[in-house]
């Protein structure tokens, strides 16, 4: 099979920085990543749906509770493509694909207690809450931690 990248649309995705009282963010590991890939927990926007209700029904659905409030969206669109092999199995999967991602970001208030968090097991295999700090050494996908520490900035999180 062969696809050619550039007639394909970016997939209409979001992500939230989630941080709790301690100021530790939440970050979740997909199924589908290796051991040692981490991201933030978001997802694709449906038909209707505004960037807005679409974080936050993937929150809810990803980590089971709605005890989040929006405080901010980024200026700035989180855009990237995907490899060709993922692009292809999305195809095979779903009969459709797109180029990569162009995630709206927000930063979201958890409201609630760790143990109100409950991941949707069949996409995610685990979840952590880290220190800004740590970021760095989780961050394994290519111009991610870049990416996020100019979003951080933006949040007024990082210097």
């Amino acid at each position: 099979m062969n696809i050619d990248k550039k007639t394909l649309d970016y997939r209409k995705s979001t992500i939230a920085v989630i941080v709790d009282k301690n100021n530790k963010i939440l970050l979740i590991q997909k199924q589908s990543y290796p051991d040692n890939g981490w991201d933030f927990p978001g997802g694709g926007a449906e038909e209707g749906e505004t960037d807005e209700q679409a974080i936050m029904r993937e929150l809810k659905e990803e980590l089971g509770t709605d005890k989040f409030e929006l405080i901010k969206k980024s200026r700035e669109n989180n855009q990237y493509d995907w490899p060709d092999e993922v692009i292809e199995k999305k195809f095979e999967e779903k009969g459709k694909t797109w180029r990569g991602q162009k995630r709206s970001q927000f930063l979201v208030k958890f409201l609630g207690e760790e143990g109100d968090v409950r991941i949707q097991e069949d996409e995610i295999r685990k979840f952590r809450w880290v220190e800004v700090d740590e970021l760095s050494k989780l961050f394994i996908f290519p111009n991610q931690y870049e990416k996020t520490v100019n979003l951080l900035k933006e949040f007024g999180m990082m210097d």
